[in-house]
């Protein structure tokens, strides 16, 4: 695999993945490429966007990573908002050269800490863990639903 920075012409590619992956177990969201690729798009075009996607053999995307610096007291924030592997290629080490990769450019840019939000009993959980990340004990993640449903 050969990581790079994510460029614009990597989005579309990037959303079909992102509906894919996110579509199935254990997401299950309904997502579809349309979707992905406004929410993509919308961090893409963000100030401090940083991404990196994983390229392998006839430059097939088989993973990405996006998200974007925040300042910070007297440092900055990364905010990992997306990240995908292909689900046939989960599991080979993918994701966590990408993450490599990130944190490499990161630490040339102030950044004090990345933080994530994922679900708490998913693989996706482990697998952070085992990159180092921990639930925070003194923050919390707060949602509210708004609509009829």
């Amino acid at each position: 695999m050969q990581p790079r920075r994510l460029e614009r012409c990597n989005l579309q590619a990037c959303a079909a993945l992102f509906a894919q992956v996110f579509s199935s177990a254990p997401w299950n969201e309904p997502w579809h490429a349309d979707g992905a690729l406004a929410r993509l798009e919308h961090f893409f075009e963000s100030p401090g966007a940083v991404g990196v996607v994983g390229l392998g053999e006839g430059e097939e995307l088989e993973g990405f990573l996006l998200g974007n610096l925040e300042p910070y007291l007297d440092g900055k924030l990364f905010y990992l908002r997306e990240m995908c592997v292909a689900t046939h290629r989960q599991g080979q080490g993918i994701g966590s050269q990408l993450y490599g990769v990130l944190e490499e450019a990161l630490a040339t840019r102030d950044v004090r800490a990345v933080y994530l939000a994922t679900g708490r009993d998913i693989p996706a959980a482990r697998f952070y863990q085992q990159l180092g990340f921990r639930c925070s004990e003194g923050m919390a993640f707060y949602a509210k639903g708004l609509g009829g449903d």
